[in-house]
């Protein structure tokens, strides 16, 4: 009995130090937008980290677009946010200001220290996440713009698609041909813009970077949107709706979990494109009539890309230091899974010379358009003044307002937040 006694003692030991055991195990949360792609292969990823570190468990939650930026600013200022985040180089400056993030651990990737680590991507991967010579993140994907055209619309409008537009000018040509009417009403847009709140920045900013201009004045003391160059950006968008009447948010599925619907139904013709594009091309019928060109240019011969980039970052309050950079290490050593699978440039040198990378659609256009890469204004206002561009937008775009009365109205609200 007493032998019996001594066995279900020492099961019962062992148990709890199983049980302690499993208690101990370190967990790390991670958060990102909503992306299908990346986020079917962030789940796999995180099942082979797990399973490559037992003593690791990954919290992974997926935020809506439209409220990822506020809703991680909020929680990481409280003090209740991730350990691991993927953030838009837009906002990134406010998160570094705010001294809520950690400079990145370089021993964690195998490096000795910053600038041998620095060494192993791109010359301009990091400049997102620099600040006074320290990175704090890394490149998670790097996005430059261009055109994506359905070559069957084209062709049935009498256009070759061999010669697409160059110009925003020839964008119009094509738009109004492209158009599809029935009864006085749009059927089928030539060329439209996004119509989702948190790209609006990428419309109006690309227009706007391709004229010169910029929010903010060089000392980023006073807003400028609302010149010459800021408003004349707004003013083509608002031509094409008002005045050309080939496009508008009426005709818009406004589909923020999957910007690149209105393409896919082929409501639309012509359409912004960036290499993450084609992850959510690739299985849809209009794929195979699709072709990606050059983005058109305002000036032709100082030709811009609007470019930003993702991060994987660190939280500054997080317990588990060591254990998230380990995981983010995990996550970028797998860069031609990302592009073959998510269709997301890491910008690592030598990503563009592997067979695989050889083979993604378009490699040409996507390495020509990082030459003209421009990230436009970096602040850590960004939060507050893209919100005030965006209603300045919805203003003009969605209810008819003068682009030059909505954006002095915008200059106003800017200034006050830089005060």
């Amino acid at each position: 009995m007493k032998g019996k006694l001594r066995l279900m003692l020492i099961a019962t030991l062992c148990l709890l130090v199983v049980s302690s055991m499993a208690s101990a195990k370190t967990t790390i949360t991670f958060w990102s937008h909503t992306h299908p792609p990346m986020v079917d292969l962030n789940y796999e990823l995180i099942k082979e980290f797990e399973a490559a570190n037992p003593d690791i468990k990954v919290e992974y939650t997926v935020i809506p677009n439209n409220h990822f930026f506020t809703k991680v600013l909020t929680a990481m200022s409280t003090g209740t946010g991730p350990d691991v985040m993927n953030m838009s180089s837009s906002q990134i400056p406010a998160y570094i200001e705010s001294e809520v993030v950690l400079p990145v651990m370089p021993e964690a990737f195998g490096f000795a220290n910053q600038a041998e680590m620095e060494d192993a991507w791109l010359t301009g991967a990091f400049d997102g996440v620099e600040h006074n010579g320290v990175i704090y993140g890394v490149p998670s994907e790097f996005n430059i713009t261009s055109l994506i055209m359905n070559k069957r619309h084209m062709e049935e409008a009498g256009l070759d698609p061999a010669k697409p537009p160059k110009t925003w000018d020839e964008v119009l040509e094509y738009g109004e041909k492209l158009t599809v009417r029935k009864g006085g009403q749009v059927q089928r847009r030539g060329f439209d813009f996004f119509y989702v709140p948190n790209f609006y920045w990428v419309d109006y900013g690309m227009l706007l970077g391709q004229l010169g201009g910029s929010y903010l004045n060089a000392e980023q003391t006073e807003a400028v949107v609302n010149n010459e160059i800021g408003v004349n950006a707004l003013k083509f968008w608002y031509d094409l709706v008002y005045d050309k009447k080939i496009a508008g948010p009426e005709l818009s599925m406004m589909d923020s979990t999957n910007i690149m619907t209105d393409y896919i139904q082929e409501t639309v013709s012509m359409s912004l494109a960036f290499p993450w594009s084609i992850g959510l091309l690739e299985d849809t019928p209009v794929w195979e009539d699709s072709i990606i060109v050059p983005l058109p240019q305002m000036d032709p011969d100082n030709p811009v890309s609007l470019a930003w980039a993702y991060y994987w970052m660190v939280n500054k309050d997080t317990k588990e230091a060591e254990a998230a950079w380990k995981f983010v290490n995990f996550l970028a050593s797998h860069p031609e899974r990302w592009l073959i699978d998510v269709s997301f440039v890491q910008p690592r040198k030598g990503w563009s010379d592997s067979p695989k990378a050889q083979e993604f659609p378009f490699l040409n256009v996507w390495l020509d358009e990082m030459e003209n890469a421009w990230f436009g204004d970096r602040t850590s206002k960004w939060s507050e003044i893209s919100s005030s561009v965006r209603m300045a937008i919805e203003r003009s775009i969605m209810n008819g307002v003068e682009p030059q009365t909505s954006l002095d109205q915008a200059k106003q609200e800017i200034d006050a937040i830089l005060k």
